[in-house]
């Protein structure tokens, strides 16, 4: 059908407005502003005939890729039923064709039957507004997609919903036949965040620096002035040989003892601390992992912990007790002392805090598998 004829037939069939007026763009040689008014009066309105015309202008303009599919899409509307419409939608079909290569798609993973794919082919040297767009089952004749192109060489890409794009190229030619495949690959899923994970890393945001911070704070604080206690009496009063037991040798042990207490909350602060800025991990896999590892860490510096504390002990009691009391000796005993004590604290608190994420963790997944099975049996009861 000529231009002509195409305006002809839209003059005496009754058309709605936006269709008249891409029939008299297409009559006065606008033939691809015809074309993008005919598509367009048809996704605004529904009007079969807005695909019609631009089915024809797009024969016009020499795309007959889109003329084409401008066609096809026409026939497919059930309400398409004019019989003089079909048959000149038929011939844009079989004109098309004939100029034009074939190229058949086919993606692995097999595309399900309800699978939103889309297909674009942009042919070098066209612009964004002559991309070609399809989606998969608008494609389908005999079973395969299928894609007819003008001469030229395309790049097709198809999208699928949970897969990377594809991105092809293939060079048409008139007459020929090529087929194309896709091999799409998964791309990860992304997890929504539940609520309860939510509040449950919330919850380790707030806790973590709360414990382990007030325990650092308060174990530096009782340490730094116990230490301080210590070195006075050993620079403020007579202590040496023969020291007395209450100048220095009591003094000294109570500065000493306090000194292992303020050490063991510092530990004990800093392992928490550190465990518990694991429990912020978004992957339960490597959380869990990271928590397990720090529990059999925290068990091993306790261990070391006690080893050295009570060598410290015996070490302190003995030097400090000694009839030739020697301040430096009395010094290391009191260091080996602290630092037993702050290796338990901090083993401990490592240890407990990845125990306790490992217990809460578990829990949780038991009570999202309970909540689970629960719905399933309430939607089996409603079936």
């Amino acid at each position: 059908m000529s231009i002509v004829g195409a305006a002809l037939w839209m003059a005496l069939v009754p058309a709605p407005d936006c269709v008249r007026a891409a029939g008299e763009a297409l009559a006065h040689g606008q033939v691809e502003g015809a074309a993008r008014r005919g598509e367009a009066c048809f996704r605004a309105g529904g009007h079969p005939q807005g695909l019609l015309l631009a089915s024809q202008a797009w024969l016009q303009a020499g795309r007959m890729a889109h003329a084409r599919l401008a066609a096809r899409r026409y026939l497919a509307l059930r309400t398409a039923q004019d019989r003089t419409a079909r048959n000149v939608a038929e011939l844009v079909v079989a004109s098309a064709a004939r100029e034009s290569g074939t190229v058949h798609l086919a993606v692995d993973p097999t595309v399900a039957p309800d699978e939103p794919l889309t297909v674009t082919a942009t042919r070098d040297g066209d612009g964004e507004a002559l991309t070609l767009r399809a989606r998969w089952d608008e494609l389908l004749e005999g079973g395969a997609a299928t894609l007819v192109l003008d001469p030229g060489r395309w790049v097709v890409s198809i999208t699928r919903p949970g897969f990377a794009e594809a991105r092809l190229e293939v060079t048409s030619a008139k007459g020929q036949v090529t087929t194309l495949a896709a091999d799409m690959t998964r791309t990860p899923r992304a997890v929504a965040v539940a609520p309860d994970e939510r509040r449950r890393r919330r919850s380790w945001a707030i806790a973590a620096p709360l414990v382990g911070g007030a325990g650092i704070v308060g174990g530096a604080v009782v340490t730094a002035i116990s230490l301080r206690g210590s070195e006075s009496v050993l620079k403020d009063m007579s202590c040496g040989t023969g020291a007395s037991v209450a100048g220095c040798r009591r003094p000294m042990a109570i500065w000493t003892e306090r000194g292992g207490g303020g050490a063991a909350a510092l530990g004990l602060g800093a392992g928490v601390l550190v465990a518990g800025l694991t429990g912020l991990a978004r992957d339960e896999a490597l959380r869990r992992r990271i928590w397990t590892a720090e529990a059999i860490a925290g068990g091993a510096v306790a261990g070391a912990g006690v080893a050295t504390l009570a060598y410290g002990t015996t070490y302190f009691v003995t030097v400090n007790a000694a009839e030739a009391w020697v301040g430096e000796a009395v010094e290391r005993g009191e260091v080996l002392y602290t630092t037993g004590f702050g290796l338990i604290g901090a083993g401990l608190g490592l240890a407990a805090t990845a125990a306790g994420g490992l217990v809460a963790d578990a829990l949780q997944h038991r009570r999202g598998r309970r909540s689970a099975a629960w719905e399933f049996v309430g939607g089996a009861l409603r079936f």
